[in-house]
């Protein structure tokens, strides 16, 4: 608490910061589907496009589980969002994850992957693109990105492409992004 203090004191008293508030405006719905799925990885999908991410062998060590993996197709999404372009929208992402949905909602978890996931999310979000999530359950028979996160690829001409590097710490949980 004392260093996000020390900071807010450094960035508050700094000249020249401002930030244009924007209004969220209606709630876009893209087709935004995301899943994850410990025994093969996580699914992706914009506007009927898809993006997948393949786990390797030894990805799960302490503290990541289920929730991380579903908080990292979150990150991956802010990605993909970030290189189409987007700005100033509000919009609509359906996730099976209760979990994720919660603690992106909280904005914090008692989970440190989580955390650091959560906060390149916002990060992303905010600082750049001005993209306001709304997460919303939908189960996983109705989840377009369920078959995806299962290794059950769509249609090569359909795949999002991949405009972004893994940070070196994610590079050893997947073997393909």
């Amino acid at each position: 608490m004392i260093t996000d203090l020390k900071w807010w004191l450094i960035t508050l008293s700094a000249e020249g910061v401002a930030r244009t508030l924007v209004s969220q405006g209606p709630v876009c719905d893209m087709g935004i589907f995301i899943d994850a799925f410990t025994s093969w990885g996580i699914g992706i999908i914009i506007s009927g496009h898809w993006a997948a991410c393949c786990l390797s062998k030894n990805w799960k060590v302490e503290g990541r589980d289920i929730c991380w993996l579903e908080t990292l197709a979150i990150k991956f999404l802010t990605y993909f969002l970030e290189d189409m372009g987007l700005q100033n929208v509000h919009l609509l992402i359906h996730s099976d994850n209760q979990g994720a949905i919660g603690t992106l909602d909280k904005g914090c978890s008692r989970n440190f992957h989580i955390n650091l996931s959560i906060c390149h999310i916002y990060t992303i979000l905010s600082s750049s693109l001005l993209i306001s999530p709304q997460l919303i359950y939908i189960a996983s028979e109705a989840n377009f990105a369920d078959p995806i996160s299962h290794g059950e690829l769509g249609l090569s001409d359909r795949q999002l492409p991949v405009h972004f590097k893994l940070l070196k710490e994610l590079c050893q949980c997947f073997t393909d992004v």
